[in-house]
């Protein structure tokens, strides 16, 4: 397939802005890698804040999560029909089922996850600790990649809950609680994970490594599907 017939079908909504996030940089990366812009078709699930709320919190709704995964399933079906050849979901929580209703449509995916435990193997780390939702945690999305994946402490975990909800209901969590939380987690020397897309933008992971590096997850999946599109990869990358 050549370059010309590639395009990516982004899976959008289950995060507050980090389609818009990741089809900027994906569309940045490419067009510096190629001097052209990449096709993109974008499907937002039609989530409502009462069904995000039920299947990113603690103690996940089963229902909640079954009609997610439906939202899912539809949009990699709206996504095909629009001419994807490749897929990619800019969410941490639901990235597994994004890539088992891919391989249902017989298309590939984009592997979030994977690309950003490979980012923190490539730095030299083998732990780092995780910034994510319950529901991330809970379905382990992040274990058997070869990096042990740390939980931060309760009260900690409750502080970024918090900082997480705030994007959608208010007030705006601001980098600076972002990155005072990333250093009273982060064990001496480590790396620690944003594996939640919705606070991804908040800081600027090369500028908050002080005390060990930042791994951007949104980053590390654009810098994938641009590659995925046919982009070479590219120097300076972030996180």
């Amino acid at each position: 397939m050549g370059e010309n017939d590639r395009t990516l079908g982004i899976i959008g909504g289950a995060g507050v802005g980090a389609a818009a996030e990741l089809y900027i940089d994906v569309c940045a990366r490419f067009r510096a890698a190629t001097a052209t812009l990449p096709q993109i078709a974008i499907w937002n699930l039609p989530l409502s804040d009462e069904l995000e709320r039920s299947f990113l919190g603690s103690g996940a709704d089963p229902a909640a999560v079954a009609q997610a995964e439906a939202l899912v399933a539809e949009s990699v079906d709206r996504l095909a029909a629009a001419g994807a050849t490749v897929i990619a979901m800019p969410c941490n929580a639901l990235a597994r089922v994004g890539a088992r209703e891919s391989e249902r449509a017989g298309l590939p995916f984009v592997d979030m996850i994977a690309a950003t435990v490979e980012a923190v193997a490539a730095l030299g780390h083998d732990e780092a600790t995780l910034l994510a939702t319950a529901t991330t945690y809970a379905a382990g999305n992040y274990d058997g990649h070869g990096v042990e994946m740390i939980e931060p402490a309760p009260q900690q975990r409750a502080e970024l809950a918090g900082l997480i909800a705030r994007l959608g209901e208010g007030p705006q969590p601001t980098g600076a609680e972002l990155l005072g939380l990333i250093e009273r987690v982060r064990r001496p020397g480590t790396a620690v994970v944003i594996g939640c897309t919705d606070i991804c933008g908040l800081i600027d992971p090369g500028a908050a490594g002080a005390g060990g590096p930042v791994v951007d997850s949104l980053a590390c999946l654009a810098e994938r599907c641009a590659q995925a599109l046919g982009a070479p990869a590219l120097l300076g990358d972030r996180g």
